[in-house]
């Protein structure tokens, strides 16, 4: 039992490095004169060569959306990616409940359903989106 409340805390821990990692990052976007989507990421070599859209197409965007507090966009982009974030600030703010109460609140524990929960969200993201493109000619990402 004490092995799981070890990882808890060092799991924790690596969510606040995530966080600080992330927070200097986006400062760092922020006061650049780069476009993160247009001048640093290349396009997706699926869709250049298909026309298709891939499974992790709309991802940066969506974080770009994201961190930027636009959230029904991030979520139109692809559903993943604030379904991935609300997952982690749950996580975050129960272990830091758990921190701060030392222990009389656990941490939040790792289930499979989340991971059942994100691949079926990319799956439907990636047939939704590519059915509209084919079916009703509707470029859901680009149209945004």
């Amino acid at each position: 039992m004490l092995q799981n409340k070890v990882l808890e805390y060092k799991l924790y821990l690596a969510g606040l490095a995530f966080a600080a990692i992330s927070a200097i990052g986006i400062v760092l976007l922020a006061f650049t004169p780069f476009k993160i989507i247009q001048d640093i990421i290349p396009a997706c070599t699926f869709k250049k060569v298909t026309g298709l859209y891939c499974p992790g197409c709309g991802g940066t965007r969506a974080v770009e959306a994201f961190v930027t507090g636009h959230f029904i966009k991030s979520f139109i982009y692809h559903p993943f990616v604030p379904y991935c974030g609300i997952l982690y600030i749950i996580f975050m703010a129960r272990g830091t409940i758990a921190f701060l109460t030392k222990g009389k609140y656990q941490y939040m524990k790792f289930r499979d359903g989340y991971i059942f929960i994100g691949i079926a969200i990319l799956l439907l993201q990636f047939i939704i989106k590519d059915v509209m493109l084919l079916g009703f000619e509707k470029d859901i990402i680009s149209g945004l």
